[in-house]
This record gives structure tokens, C-alpha cells and sequence, in this order.
């Protein structure tokens, strides 16, 4: 496109001046044209919020150690699968909060324990809550999720991109929704035991606390000290207390 617009440059420059201009205008035409393909080509990945659809109708996982990894887990032959590859028992059971050292705890279905989920962009998790218990402020940079009440009740919210809290209290068969990448909360504000029923539009959504981020990696102590307000001892403290996936990784 370089050599197209200096070859309108040079027969503009041996033109009338109304050809100069004409030629002008279609520099600029090339330049308007070339710049809202490029930013419907933006668009269009941006809007792609969920995993890309399946060449085929299920592949269930091959969790085989010489299996081939590629984007997601190649296909188990489709002459073993059963029915039984289709079913998870695994949320029976309520998850073992004394382990946790906020009171909650996720158990999670993932491709490992449910390989029928393998390539069908969706997730799905059970949250137990004893009494003020807690899922610390985290985010799944790679899905959007809902939550459902299925015993008890709790407080629970995001943050908007523009700093905005949304937040409900909510009670046994209510649905709530966590936009895409963005921060969110539960804790049980009821009398007993919560339990709710999570789903997110990715295999693969990610899970990342918002404290781990800041206070498990390697960003400058001085740097976080500036940013949270706070001295080099109390920052100690609070890397010395920070908890992973809910479960305290120090003593």
C-alpha cells in the first residue's frame, strides 16, 4: 500500500491542482478504509468471550500419559466410551471446609475428574459455606458465571471496569451473574450451611485471587508499599497470612 500512495503522490504532483486534491482525497479514503477493517477485525475478537464450538459432537477426554496434548485433551476412542463417561458424582459431597482457612472451599469438576466436559466450553463448581464463611475476592480472566443458591444464604457482588459495586443478598433458588474477568465475592451471611451451584462458559476459565496476585508475586515490595499505603512490616504481614485457592499455605 506504501508504493500505491507515493505513486498517487507523484501524479498528483503532475497534475492540476483539482487532480492533487482528488488524489489527496483518495490517499485519504485508502487510509479510512484500511483503518475500520482493522478495527472491525478488533471487534470481532473481542466479542469471542467463550470457548471456540467443538469440530464434533463430544470428545471425551484421553487422559492417557502418552496421550498427545494439543488445545484442550485429544479424544478418547469413541468404541470405549460409555454412559458412564457422560456422568459426575463428584459434587455429592459437600467439600471439607476445616481445610480451608476461610470456611469455604470449591470442589471442582474438571477435565481430570469429568472428561466428558473435554472441548464443550463449560465449567462447572460447588461451593460450601459453614457460618461466615468465605470465597475470597477473585476473578476467571477467561469466563463469565453464574451462581446458584441451592441451600442457605449469601452476600455476594462484582466489580464493574468502571469501579462500581454490585452487590445482592441472596437467598435458596436465586441465580446471579459474574460478567466476564471481573472481581467477585460470596460469603455466607445465613444462620447454617450454604451451598451453591456454579457454572462458567470455559473448559479452562481460570482462577486468580486478587490478594495472591498482588502479595505471591515478585512485584516490588516498594512498589506495593507506595500502592497500598502501607510500611515494609505490615506488608509482611499480610504476604505471611495470604491464603491459596482458600487454603492457608502457611502456619
Amino acid at each position: 500500500m506504501d508504493v500505491a500512495i507515493m505513486n498517487l503522490y507523484t501524479s498528483a504532483g503532475s497534475c492540476s491542482k483539482g487532480q492533487a486534491s482528488q488524489a489527496q482525497w483518495r490517499v485519504i479514503v485508502v487510509f479510512a478504509c484500511c483503518t475500520a477493517l482493522l478495527l472491525v477485525a478488533a471487534l470481532l475478537q473481542m466479542v469471542q468471550a467463550a470457548d471456540a464450538d467443538p469440530l464434533q459432537d463430544f470428545c471425551v477426554a484421553d487422559l492417557s500419559p502418552n496421550a498427545p496434548r494439543v488445545n484442550g485433551f485429544p479424544c478418547k476412542d469413541r468404541a470405549n466410551v460409555t454412559s458412564k463417561d457422560f456422568l459426575f458424582t463428584g459434587f455429592r459431597k459437600a467439600g471439607n471446609i476445616s481445610i480451608s482457612g476461610t470456611n469455604a472451599i470449591p470442589t471442582l469438576g474438571d477435565v481430570h475428574q469429568y472428561p466428558a466436559r473435554n472441548t464443550q466450553g463449560i465449567s462447572h463448581v460447588r461451593l460450601d459455606f459453614g457460618v461466615g464463611g468465605v470465597i475470597p475476592p477473585h476473578f476467571h480472566p477467561l469466563a463469565t458465571e453464574t451462581l446458584f443458591v441451592v441451600q442457605g444464604s449469601i452476600y455476594t457482588g462484582f466489580i464493574s471496569y468502571d469501579n462500581v459495586l454490585y452487590a445482592e443478598v441472596l437467598q435458596q433458588g436465586d441465580l446471579y451473574i459474574f460478567p466476564r474477568a471481573t472481581v467477585h465475592f460470596q460469603i455466607n451471611v445465613g444462620t447454617g450451611p450454604t451451598v451453591t451451584f456454579n457454572s462458567l462458559n470455559s473448559q479452562s476459565p481460570g482462577f486468580l485471587l486478587t490478594a495472591n496476585q498482588l502479595l505471591e508475586t515478585k512485584i516490588s515490595s516498594a512498589v506495593l508499599e507506595a500502592s497500598l499505603g502501607i510500611n515494609a512490616q505490615e506488608l509482611g504481614s499480610l504476604q505471611a497470612a495470604v491464603l491459596h485457592f482458600g487454603v492457608r499455605q502457611r502456619p
